[in-house]
C-alpha cells in the first residue's frame, strides 16, 4: 500500500464527492431535505417533489458511480495487490469520503444553509437547525454506521473491480 497516494486519492474524491452533493443541494434544495435530521424531513416533507427527489438519487448515484470507478482505477494502477491490501486502500478511501461529509457537509454546510433555511419550505423554524441537534443525526451515521457498513462494502467493492481489472487487463 502506498500511504501518500491513498491519502491523495481519499482527499480528491472526498472533495468530488462533497462539492458535487453540495452543489446540487443549492440547485435543489427541497429534494435533499430528505436527507437532513428528521425533524427537518418531516416539515419538508409536504413540499417535497417526488421527481426531483429522483433525480437527486440519480445525481447521487452518478456521484458514487464516478468515485467508484476513480477509487478502482487509481487502485489498480497504483499497483496495489492482494485482497488485503485492496481492501483496507478501499476503506480508508471512503473513510476520507465520510469524513469529508461530516465536515463539508454537516459541518461547513450546515452553517452556510442556516441562513437557507426560507428555501427549504416548511422547515423554516426547525429545532434542528441547531448545530447540537444537527450533530445528534450526523455523528452517529459517520462515527459508526459509515464506518462499519458503508467503508467496508467500499473497500469490497474496491478489491472486486482491481482483482476485475487485473483478470481483463493482466
Amino acid at each position: 500500500m502506498i500511504v501518500s497516494r491513498i491519502i491523495l486519492d481519499g482527499i480528491a474524491m472526498s472533495l468530488f464527492f462533497n462539492f458535487s452533493a453540495g452543489m446540487f443541494s443549492f440547485i435543489m434544495p427541497q429534494a435533499y431535505s430528505t436527507m437532513f435530521p428528521k425533524e427537518i424531513k418531516l416539515a419538508a416533507a409536504p413540499y417535497v417533489d417526488k421527481k426531483e427527489v429522483r433525480r437527486m438519487y440519480a445525481i447521487l448515484l452518478a456521484v458514487y458511480a464516478i468515485v467508484f470507478v476513480y477509487l478502482g482505477v487509481s487502485t489498480y494502477f497504483s499497483g496495489v495487490t492482494g485482497f488485503g491490501d485492496l481492501f483496507w486502500t478501499g476503506y480508508i478511501e471512503m473513510l476520507f469520503v465520510n469524513f469529508g461529509d461530516l465536515l463539508i457537509l454537516d459541518c461547513l454546510l450546515r452553517a452556510i444553509t442556516k441562513n437557507m433555511r426560507g428555501f427549504i419550505k416548511g422547515a423554516e423554524n426547525c429545532k434542528a437547525w441547531e448545530l447540537g441537534e444537527w450533530m445528534k443525526a450526523a455523528l452517529p451515521e459517520h462515527l459508526l454506521i459509515w464506518p462499519l457498513t458503508c467503508c467496508p462494502l467500499a473497500g469490497l467493492i474496491t478489491a472486486g473491480i482491481v482483482n476485475l481489472m487485473h483478470l481483463i487487463f493482466g
